[in-house]
């Protein structure tokens, strides 16, 4: 099916003064043909962003949209409710650097998905990088000098700066990925090093490896490669968590409640099961914080 047909079959459009991403007018709550499903399956892939406007779902309905563009997860440690007003609310209220979703292990979440529940005036806005955007721009000669690296991918840990080695305490999973990765469904190389948890270049002296990372970044941050979604209520966002990174400020005091709902073959808790001893330690935080 040619990519117009796409369009005209659901309502598709570039979202509108964004740098990347497209709306569609698909109503989640209502059931989707399989030929509605294949084609929004083709819009996402274009630019791993697609948003849906005025949705109205339960948990269950956003999984099942979900499932459109990959395995959704059911398990309740893995999809989560992200609010600054909610007492049970996941990060709430933190900054938030440029990331992918658990880098740091070996199957990271294939992508995210947030949906509005409640957004008051002046709440605090997710921002999108396009790491296929930023590969399209790079000189030939810096493609060809990243394309057999690999990169140290590591927990996080909420310090306003990419995280390094030197942060790293007793336990903290970690993992190695390509520094380019190639999108799911199209085969498209994308950057895969972030912000906040890309640690080194593995093959690569300290100096050479911090320079090359934050010539990366220069692509990657690019403001004519950022878009900003100001969220409205029954907005549902999702994107494709290893070509699409994502970012906020701290969020203030503006309620904003999003339920997310993670895309994956592998939960967090599958791979990192030991780990249930920080996800606790990050709960207390957050009460503490509100």
């Amino acid at each position: 099916m040619a990519a117009t047909d796409d369009d005209a079959l659901v309502g598709a459009k570039p979202i509108a003064d964004a740098a990347f991403g497209w709306e569609v007018a698909t109503d989640l709550s209502a059931p989707v043909t399989q030929e509605e499903r294949e084609a929004l399956a083709r819009v996402y892939r274009r630019d791993g962003l697609i948003l849906f406007r005025g949705q109205t779902l339960s948990r269950e309905q956003q999984q099942a949209a979900c499932d459109i563009f990959g395995p959704a997860l059911r398990t309740e440690l893995d999809n989560y409710v992200v609010s600054n007003v909610e007492e049970d609310g996941f990060l709430g209220k933190q900054e938030l650097l440029f990331h992918n979703d658990i880098p740091y292990v070996p199957a990271p979440f294939l992508g995210g998905s947030l949906h509005a529940l409640e957004v008051a005036e002046g709440a605090a806005a997710t921002r999108f990088a396009s790491a296929l955007r930023a590969w399209n721009k790079l000189p030939e000669g810096l493609r060809q000098r990243i394309d057999p690296l690999q990169g140290l991918q590591v927990r996080g840990h909420l310090l306003g700066r990419r995280t390094t080695l030197a942060d790293l305490g007793p336990g903290d999973p970690c993992a190695v990925h390509p520094v380019v990765g190639r999108q799911q469904g199209t085969g498209r190389p994308y950057l895969f090093v972030n912000l906040d948890m890309t640690a080194c270049i593995t093959a690569l002296p300290h100096a050479e490896s911090e320079e090359l990372i934050e010539e990366l970044f220069g692509y990657l941050y690019d403001p004519d490669n950022i878009y900003e979604h100001r969220w409205e209520k029954g907005d549902l966002l999702v994107w494709d968590n290893l070509a699409v990174q994502h970012a906020r400020s701290e969020t203030g005091n503006a309620a904003r409640t999003l339920r997310r709902v993670s895309i994956a073959e592998y939960g967090y808790w599958e791979q990192v099961p030991t780990d249930m001893v920080t996800h606790q330690a990050l709960q207390e935080m957050e009460g503490a914080a509100a």
